[in-house]
């Protein structure tokens, strides 16, 4: 069987959210390296196709990252296996086989959910090709990084085998042109335009329109010749970068080694001692703070908030700063990703003031689309025709 993928990948610190073929996935980004397979017992293998997501254990034999057998997103977290991540303010994301592993093995189990889906059958074997759209922090994308970070993925095919208990089926995908961008640049795609790409309406913009108190009816056009500072806040990282229309405008590059990573690593210590837990992974915290029901979560939110009040207060120095090199001429602050969600409390009131002062608007993204906002931006672009320009130009000049 023959696939061809549009991906939008946005590989956080601390959550991989992609769109695949259309489908958003959202999982925690870890993955674990193992000997063998977790099922002695034969299941059958129709029953891992609805949630191959969560039990996802693929082997990678790829020119871009070290072969062997892997459990990939929740399932690795829930394994109690020793976990790798991103280890925040350290990683370089260009260089580390993560991303490219949990990209291959997302899109591999997107290709047998898709076979099965069209055929109601599980193929022995799957061709995939891919063009895809992905990001690296704006504070590690360089012309070099990029080109590094993309040759990975176009340098040569990968095989990857999806185990459904002890059944195989084995992927093949090649990727004949990738594009990284500046992580929070895709986003004013997102804000603009829906995926079908008629302007964007709907909640998303609820706050903001009641909050200025706008009566005519409102859609992502406000946004189409703005100037806006970007507040892009992540795991380990918040970015800076300032867009207008649909320009990055590259002499404001900036970002800085703060987001919800660090007051969860500063908060882990006392959390674990409160739990009676000599250690857990910082994406067990991120997943007990999400939960309001989790037997934990009132622990995990008391632990978490002094360290989450400096975090907050540092992200407002970095937005002055911005602002002040900015000379003020900034039409919107737009604020999201995951961080934004759990400091929306305490960094709302600080940047509405901030914007009052300074005759600025602010957007606070809602947090039910706050995390996906770089994966449907990411999308959006993949889609579109500059992305289409850019891969013609790479196909002439190759």
């Amino acid at each position: 069987m023959n696939f061809h993928f549009y991906v939008g990948n946005d590989n956080g610190n601390s959550e991989h959210d992609l769109i695949i073929d259309g489908n958003l996935i959202q999982q925690p980004n870890v993955n674990c390296t193992v000997d063998e397979l977790p099922w002695s017992e034969e299941q059958a293998p129709e029953s891992f196709i609805k949630n191959l997501p969560d039990q996802l254990v693929v082997t990678i034999d790829s020119p871009a990252a070290r072969p062997g057998m892997y459990y990939v997103g929740k399932f690795a977290l829930e394994s109690g296996e020793i976990l790798d991540n991103l280890q925040i303010g350290i990683d370089l994301k260009s260089d580390m086989d993560l991303p490219v592993v949990n990209t291959l093995a997302q899109i591999a189990a997107a290709a047998v959910q898709k076979a099965y889906d069209e055929e109601k059958k599980i193929p022995d074997h799957i061709d995939v090709e891919v063009d895809m759209a992905t990001a690296l922090p704006v504070t590690q994308h360089t012309d070099a990084t990029s080109a590094k970070f993309e040759k990975r993925f176009t340098g040569g095919s990968h095989h990857v085998t999806v185990h459904l208990g002890i059944q195989r089926v084995a992927v093949k995908i090649v990727f004949p042109f990738t594009k990284v961008v500046p992580e929070a640049t895709p986003v004013i795609f997102t804000l603009q335009k829906d995926a079908d790409g008629n302007w964007r309406e709907g909640d998303i913009f609820q706050d903001f329109v009641e909050s200025y108190h706008i009566e005519k009816k409102f859609n992502g056009s406000y946004f189409k010749d703005k100037r806006i500072l970007h507040v892009d806040i992540g795991d380990g990282s918040t970015e800076y970068p300032i867009t207008e229309g649909n320009k990055f405008l590259r002499q404001f590059v900036y970002g800085s080694h703060h987001g919800t990573g660090y007051a969860i690593e500063e908060a882990l210590g006392e959390f674990n001692r409160l739990i009676h837990l000599p250690e857990s992974p910082r994406q067990f915290f991120s997943d007990v703070i999400k939960n309001p029901k989790h037997k934990y979560h009132a622990r995990a939110i008391k632990t978490l908030k002094r360290p989450m009040e400096s975090q907050v207060r540092q992200i407002v120095q970095n937005v002055k700063r911005q602002l002040t090199k900015a000379r003020n001429e900034i039409d919107l602050i737009c604020v999201y990703g995951g961080g934004s969600i759990l400091m929306r409390s305490m960094l709302y009131p600080g940047l509405k003031e901030l914007c009052a002062e300074r005759e600025m608007q602010l957007l606070y993204i809602p947090a039910e689309y706050a995390v996906q906002l770089n994966a449907m931006g990411l999308d959006a672009f993949v889609r579109g025709k500059i992305y289409e320009a850019l891969k013609n130009k790479a196909v002439q000049t190759a």
